[in-house]
């Protein structure tokens, strides 16, 4: 932990070998989904269900702003379906003869205007099932410039939340917190991150966990 620290408080370099040494390596990782929230079929488990789950892939974007490691998340809109309103990593539906690494970088630039030659994808992530929308995602993480400029999609984005990936790596940061389920109509009390006043949890927060715990904060 006092390593992650160090190195996120240090130069690009010592956290971009970190990634490449931690993430670079296509092997199936389980990382701890202690953010899990409510039961949900793995990844391989889903794929034989009928109908199959729709494939999707997101980019956990990592740079440097104003010498800061940071991450972006954006806010979906209302009226998006089961994740309206929801944080969430850019990112989207695979389109047809499309590969995973594609459409994340395809979907990226859509997004939030980062284009794709200038993100690096550094490795992968846990493929995750996610039940409500019946979509597999493979997210990717993503190595971007220093100090990126931004554009967000309007019909796609409400918000582009930026937080320190230091915030991630603190003891107590994982909280509590209800929250409603349209799909199955009902409230469960879920883990989750607090990201400037927001509520990261699901999918997305699973990601950020797993990223975690390949740094040793597996709670």
């Amino acid at each position: 932990m006092l390593l992650m620290l160090q190195v996120l408080a240090n130069n690009q370099v010592d956290l971009i070998a970190e990634i490449r040494n931690f993430f670079a390596e296509d092997t199936v990782f389980q990382g701890e989904n202690t953010l899990l929230g409510y039961p949900r079929a793995s990844a391989i488990e889903a794929r034989k269900l009928t109908p199959p789950p729709k494939e999707s892939a997101v980019v956990f974007p990592i740079y440097q702003r104003e010498g800061i490691w940071t991450t972006v998340f954006i806010q979906r809109p209302d009226g998006q379906g089961v994740h309206s309103n929801q944080l969430a990593f850019p990112g989207g539906r695979i389109e047809d003869n499309e590969s995973s690494k594609q459409a994340a970088l395809r979907e990226t630039f859509e997004e939030i205007g980062i284009p794709q030659s200038q993100i690096e994808l550094a490795g992968q992530l846990t493929e995750i099932y996610i039940p409500p929308s019946h979509f597999v995602v493979q997210p990717f993480i993503g190595l971007l410039p220093e100090n990126p400029y931004f554009n967000g999609n309007p019909d796609e984005v409400i918000e582009l939340i930026e937080f320190p990936l230091s915030e991630f790596m603190k003891s107590d940061i994982i909280i509590e917190r209800e929250v409603f389920i349209p799909k199955y109509n009902r409230t469960m009390v879920a883990k989750a991150f607090e990201v400037k006043g927001k509520i990261l949890w699901g999918a997305t927060a699973m990601m950020v966990q797993e990223f975690r715990s390949r740094f040793g904060f597996h709670t």
